[in-house]
């Protein structure tokens, strides 16, 4: 991965020109690089080289920040909202 992109190998086609992650397009959806149990601690195994659309994906998560997006996905795998921490 030395130009710092998505290994081609870990995308697949979603459209005439787009691509995604592997497994994200499936259902359940689960991308090839997400490492570890939903609900469980998890890692990207290409954090440095994720897609733009992780990058913009809840940045504020990590901190107990989350967005709608963020909650959906949650909802989905039947975690709870995330809720705002207080200062």
């Amino acid at each position: 991965m030395p130009d710092g992109r998505v290994p081609g190998a870990l995308v697949e086609s979603c459209g005439a020109n787009l691509v995604c992650m592997r497994g994200t397009g499936a259902a359940p959806a689960r991308c090839v690089a997400l490492r570890g149990i939903i609900g469980e601690p998890v890692s990207c195994a290409i954090y440095e080289f994720r897609p733009s659309a992780c990058r913009d994906f809840a940045p504020l998560a990590a901190i107990g920040r989350g967005d709608e997006a963020c909650n959906d996905a949650r909802r989905r795998h039947g975690l709870p909202r995330l809720v705002p921490v207080q200062p």
